[in-house]
């Protein structure tokens, strides 16, 4: 799943690429981390793996928890900024059922505060159903199974 090549049509192969322009404020071997240009609020800024995969099972796993790290670092510096900032959203959908619109992984951090509008919803009665404790058994032992 991993590509080492770049991908013309993929705007962050493009970015890492020197192609398009772009707001950095990181980069290193791994990942840059970028100004976002549609932004939940100002300061949303994205980590991107420098070697292209669509999903994340492609991301190698010290990779993925470098992310994490300069996820961390990024909240810090998010907190202390000028930008309105009560609390830090991390967001990384796998696959366009998720929600994924640009199919290299990517990972958003972006500040929030009460009442900016933005939020997960959902429908009562259609998400967030209770489920019995076997079925919560039977859905661990499979996924436990699989590790």
């Amino acid at each position: 799943m991993t590509q080492d090549k770049p991908d013309n049509k993929c705007p962050f192969c493009r970015i890492r690429d020197g192609k398009l322009p772009v707001s950095m404020i990181h980069e290193d071997e791994l990942v840059m981390i970028i100004v976002d240009l549609n932004p939940i609020n100002e300061g949303h800024l994205l980590i991107i793996p420098k070697v292209h995969s669509p999903e994340m099972a492609g991301v190698a796993p010290d990779t993925l928890a470098y992310m994490m790290r300069m996820a961390q670092r990024m909240n810090k510096a998010l907190r202390k900024s000028s930008y309105r900032c009560e609390g830090v959203n991390l967001f990384m959908a796998d696959g366009e059922a998720a929600g994924q619109e640009v199919f290299p992984c990517h990972l958003h951090v972006y500040p929030r505060f009460k009442g900016d509008g933005f939020g997960f919803r959902h429908v009562k009665g259609q998400h967030f159903i209770r489920t019995d404790r076997e079925r919560m058994d039977a859905i661990a032992l499979e996924l436990r199974e699989l590790l």
